[in-house]
């Protein structure tokens, strides 16, 4: 019956798969639209059924055992298509763009570059168009099509909006750092795998307090033996977290957590307003602002205005506020470069090179030089701590793992003694 189960589960994926690919053939010299009720009824069915197909045959997994491999083949493949997704959608950002710059009208370019797709982005760029035609800020309407962009790209477009120059905010501001993305991924992957052998490791310490040193210390006071000091010691540590389990709750509670953070970021769901993550990208925010304050120069607008913009139009509330404390402190007639140091935006060393350059007349220049060394230097900073803690971490479960097979297995060779 299971095995029947299963190739039902599959039947299910197959006949989504083949539905998708019908309609990619039908529509691929019709262009998308999105009041096309057929498809868009069909392309819904069809995803309906592959995720019933995977999430159902997950389901059996998780009921007849081997949980994790199929955990980690639902995130594989959730990440590459979170990760296709958004290099498609920087495809659409970038056309809009270069129609901005061009002076065609973005709903005209919209329109057109969904007549070129047949799948479910053309369904969304058709219904994009749809929305600017009608009047719809170009922010608005990418939220509205659940377009998701990155956080600098998100900043270029709102900012190019307010500022009548979308092609330029993008060339300056958002700027893909691959070093900075690909070290960044790795950090969150080396969490999300730590956690995992964690909470793994917990479980098994827990299984082993619980149902095998008692036994092993019962075993030993029946036959009148002593046990060896290192399973004396696991079994006070085993008394102990019995008793005290309590005390350990705040740290075990953060392992789920590592864990969670970890997969949401490594399948591109990592929500941008967590408190401890937006301390951690601090300095990617800051390279952001100066970007943008890099692009206000270009422009010739005072800084002071770029700042009140940004505080109003940042993603991240946490920013936000940092962002209008430097408002309120350049509106008491503090210098911006000391207001946004303040603020904790830029550095004392970043605050000191602005200030020069402000004087010799090249702070485009600087801005845009410090953004990209803020980056750099976190960059560097986080490879060295990965470089240092992660083997250091391993190594502690390795010593953990180490002194439990150890404590467990010098009483087997102690009873065998004891008995010949």
């Amino acid at each position: 019956m299971e095995v029947f189960g299963s190739i039902h589960l599959f039947v299910l994926i197959w006949i989504g798969v083949a539905v998708l690919w019908s309609l990619r053939l039908a529509y691929r010299n019709r262009g998308s639209g999105a009041d096309d009720s057929l498809r868009l009824i069909l392309t819904t069915a069809g995803w309906i059924l592959i995720l019933a197909g995977i999430l159902g045959t997950a389901m059996q997994a998780f009921l007849y055992g081997a949980p994790l491999p199929w955990i980690v083949i639902l995130a594989i493949v959730m990440m590459a298509v979170g990760r296709y997704r958004g290099a498609e959608n920087r495809t659409l950002l970038w056309c809009l763009a270069a129609a901005a710059e061009r002076g065609i009208p973005l709903e005209q370019a919209a329109r057109a570059y969904s007549m070129e797709r047949s799948d479910e982005l053309g369904i969304r760029a058709a219904r994009l168009a749809e929305l600017l035609e009608g009047g719809t800020p170009l922010s608005l309407a990418l939220a509205e099509t659940r377009i998701h962009l990155p956080l600098d790209t998100l900043v270029a477009v709102r900012i190019g909006i307010e500022t009548g120059d979308l092609g330029t905010a993008l060339a300056k501001v958002s700027k893909y750092d691959d070093d900075a993305d690909s070290l960044l991924r790795s950090i969150f992957e080396k969490v999300f795998y730590l956690g995992v052998v964690a909470n793994v490791l917990v479980g098994m310490l827990t299984f082993i307090m619980l149902k095998i040193v008692p036994v092993f210390a019962q075993m030993f006071e029946e036959f009148g033996l002593e046990l060896p000091v290192a399973t004396q010691l696991l079994v006070a540590i085993s008394e102990y977290t019995l008793n005290y389990w309590f005390i350990a709750m705040p740290v075990l509670i953060w392992l789920p957590a590592f864990l969670g953070v970890g997969l949401l970021h490594y399948i591109g769901w990592l929500p941008r307003n967590l408190p401890l993550i937006n301390w951690f990208v601090l300095r990617l925010d800051g390279g952001i602002v100066m970007r943008c304050l890099a692009l206000s120069v270009s422009q010739q607008r005072p800084l002071p205005e770029m700042i009140w913009l940004l505080a109003k139009l940042y993603p991240k509330s946490s920013v936000r506020m940092r962002l209008t404390r430097a408002g309120n402190a350049l509106n008491n007639g503090e210098h911006w470069c000391e207001a946004l140091r303040k603020a904790r935006l830029i550095r004392s060393s970043d605050a000191a090179v602005l200030t020069a350059a402000e004087r010799a007349g090249n702070v485009e220049w600087a801005l845009e030089e410090m953004a990209d060394s803020s980056i750099r230097r976190l960059a560097y900073r986080l490879r060295v701590a990965l470089n240092v803690l992660f083997p250091a971490v391993l190594f502690v479960f390795g010593m953990i793992i180490a002194f439990v097979v150890v404590s467990l297995f010098m009483p087997l060779v102690s009873l065998i003694q004891g008995l010949s």
